[in-house]
């Protein structure tokens, strides 16, 4: 069998509808404000992938260009990769796109492959944005201000109680785990 209870003929056909890694036919980057977004660059089915990325492991948040990818572990541009498109995907609290990757072993050097797909159907054009609460626990400084809304976004810990448990499910497994231990701790002080 193939990973996730898949039959390894089911896998490799899945696989063999993927995009290939680093592969972003799909997008393109469209002028927004002073710099740039990520935008499809033509429809996409609800539960497509769209493209897949990868990049190098750090061990510290460096900020921009930076995503959570494990407890200790973010994902930034390779080296050699100056800034691939995904750098591009902005933030909302209502995404387009869900970024998933498989679980990353502590202090694993390999860094994982993340595919970015559409959670609904989207027109050619459409913008291409991510939650990044769901990635970072707690992000470099002060965050960012939420385009379309104005909030400041600081990483999932500094959402309210209400926002953190409806977005608990969709949240990557090493903001779920960090966000245990975060409770732990409090409630042992109790």
């Amino acid at each position: 069998p193939g990973p996730s209870g898949f039959s390894r003929n089911k896998y490799t056909r899945l696989l063999a509808t993927m995009p290939l890694v680093g592969s972003y036919a799909a997008v393109r980057l469209q002028r927004h404000g002073a710099g740039q977004r990520l935008v499809a660059a033509l429809p996409v089915a609800a539960g497509a992938a769209i493209f897949r990325f990868s990049g190098q492991i750090v061990g510290r948040n460096t900020g921009d260009r930076c995503l959570q990818v494990g407890q200790q572990s973010f994902l930034t541009p390779a080296s050699q990769e100056g800034e691939p498109p995904w750098v591009f995907l902005q933030h909302s609290f209502r995404p387009s796109v869900r970024i998933t990757h498989p679980p990353l072993a502590p202090r694993d050097p390999d860094p994982p492959v993340l595919t970015a797909t559409a959670i609904e159907a989207l027109p050619a054009g459409a913008p291409l944005t991510f939650d990044y609460t769901l990635h970072e626990y707690v992000m470099h400084g002060d965050g960012f201000v939420c385009e379309e809304t104005g909030r400041q976004v600081r990483g999932f810990r500094f959402l309210e109680r209400a926002e953190q448990e409806a977005a608990l499910p969709r949240a990557m497994r090493h903001i779920r785990s960090q966000h245990s231990q975060f409770l732990f701790g409090q409630e042992s002080r109790c």
